[in-house]
Order: C-alpha cells, then sequence, then structure tokens
C-alpha cells in the first residue's frame, strides 16, 4: 500500500489498515497527548491519543520530515 492509497481510503479504513498492517515504531508524549507512530510500507501513520479523554483525538499520514524529526532525537548518555 502506498501513502496516496491510504489517504483515498475512508477514516475508519485507515484506522483498520494501522492496527492490521501497521508495524509499531515508537511512543513519544507531549502535551499529554500520546503520539503512537506506525510504519506501513514506505510511510508512517501517527496516532494521536487524549490521555486525559482516554480516546483517539487524530492522525497523520506522511512520508518522513518535520513529523518524523521529533522520533530521531539523540539518546541521552
Amino acid at each position: 500500500m502506498k501513502l496516496y492509497e491510504f489517504l483515498i481510503l475512508s477514516e475508519e479504513l485507515q484506522y483498520q489498515t494501522v492496527w492490521e498492517r501497521g508495524v509499531h515504531v515508537d511512543n513519544i508524549v507531549y502535551d499529554r497527548i500520546h503520539h503512537q507512530l506506525y510504519a506501513i510500507n514506505d510511510f508512517f501513520v501517527e496516532i494521536h491519543y487524549s490521555v486525559s479523554d482516554n480516546k483517539i483525538i487524530g492522525k497523520l499520514a506522511f512520508k518522513g520530515g518535520e513529523p518524523l524529526d521529533k522520533y530521531l532525537m539523540p539518546l541521552p548518555f
């Protein structure tokens, strides 16, 4: 599946695709929002989960660039 094919799916099918085909890569917490990063073939999907509301509040599909940069921060030694 390519990014364009993913984006033309309905919202429900996009989430289903992430759960069925996505490989969990990383998780970060920013402003009480969990950002779960999944890889699907040659693109990524970031799921945004609100801890206080206990629900998914959005997602972002991308290939790289700034949305991926926050996961590539150097680890402290």
